[in-house]
């Protein structure tokens, strides 16, 4: 995996090596058991990798590559618009969710011409609870993340490059 650190070497290697068997094929890697939030130390992640889809040599996926004595089956692949489209569905709920529910307003997602609003699953009081509690203890990482997206998207806006 060909890093460059431009401080400090060697705080970003990772074991085992980024894997070259997989169906995936990597194209861009970084890794990531460094960098995994609140899991940092507990983590299964190695890597982000950008690079071939498993189940389509036409598309370009995003995978979470996790390994845990030999590499995961539950690594999970996306291809990149979900990406996308996931990281604004979190958004909306996490930041922007009202009484029990979200609004998705028109063209937020594509082919979606008219608004909508999601009502909150019926789940038992102890799921909503530890849904609630979850997203308390972890609120100022969450919006810290969400300022750090906003903050590259504005640069790269004021670069020209979106």
């Amino acid at each position: 995996m060909p890093i460059e650190e431009f401080a400090a070497k060697h705080n970003y290697a990772v074991s085992p090596p980024l894997p070259k068997h997989l169906d995936h094929q990597p194209v861009y890697a970084m890794p990531y058991k460094q960098f995994d939030g609140w899991r940092e130390g507990v983590t299964d992640t190695r890597y982000l990798s950008i690079g071939i889809s498993q189940w389509s040599t036409d598309e370009v996926s995003l995978k979470i590559m996790r390994y845990k004595e030999q590499w995961s089956r539950q690594s999970e692949e996306l291809p990149l618009h979900r990406v996308i489209d996931s990281s604004i569905f979190l958004a909306k709920v996490l930041l922007d969710r009202g009484e029990q529910s979200v609004e998705i307003e028109r063209n937020l997602f594509t082919n979606q011409s008219e608004g909508f609003r999601i009502q909150e699953e019926l789940v038992s009081a102890q799921e909503k609870s530890q849904f609630d509690n979850f997203l308390t203890e972890h609120d100022e990482a969450l919006r810290e993340r969400f300022n750090k997206l906003y903050q590259m998207l504005l640069s790269l806006k004021a670069q020209g490059k979106l």
